[in-house]
């Protein structure tokens, strides 16, 4: 009776788990956040100067980091929830953005290629220099960043196990103040 009770046990458990939506950040991460945003809009004005909570995601084009602080240009991509959670290539030319993220962050997941997401608040539009280049961009000031070492390929192209995407690097990275 003990193992019959157990093993009762173990699978619902094992059934709430595979039930339970894949989150990347925090539930207090995510309160406040425009669930509604419109990229192409933001990216339009550039002289918008009101701020507002956001999860954007993309692919990583080029970064930088100085001291304490990381700048990271992003293609934006669309946050699908499934079959894998994160941006995924429309194959479409969405617009670019800045994140930038005061702490440290592995060189690894910096790479370009890589997909990133970030919870963060946005600023108006800066002039930005990365690796010699210098563009207007609006900008992302990240609290929380997540990314997928992806070396270019959509997350879905690697093998998902019941436990999570094994073979694919993840991370996240959560700031004590974002960048101003």
């Amino acid at each position: 009776m003990k193992i019959l009770g157990a093993s009762v046990i173990l699978s619902w458990t094992m059934l709430s788990a595979c039930a339970t939506s894949y989150e990347v950040f925090p539930t207090t991460v995510m309160k406040g956040v425009d669930r509604h945003f419109d990229f192409a809009r933001w990216r339009a004005v550039t002289d918008e100067s009101e701020t507002k909570k956001v999860q954007l995601g993309g692919r990583i084009v080029r970064f930088q980091a100085s001291d304490d602080t990381v700048t990271i240009v992003v293609a934006q991509l669309p946050i699908v929830k499934h079959p894998a959670y994160g941006p995924k290539d429309n194959k479409k030319n969405n617009g670019e953005f800045v994140i930038t993220y005061q702490g440290n962050i592995e060189a690894l997941m910096l790479q370009p290629g890589n997909r990133v997401m970030a919870v963060g608040t946005t600023r108006p539009w800066k002039v930005v220099t990365v690796d010699d280049i210098s563009r207007s961009f609006p900008i992302v000031a990240a609290q929380c960043l997540h990314f997928w070492n992806t070396q270019g390929r959509d997350i879905e192209d690697f093998p998902y196990y019941e436990a999570g995407y094994v073979a694919l690097r993840q991370e996240t990275v959560c700031a004590k103040t974002p960048t101003p």
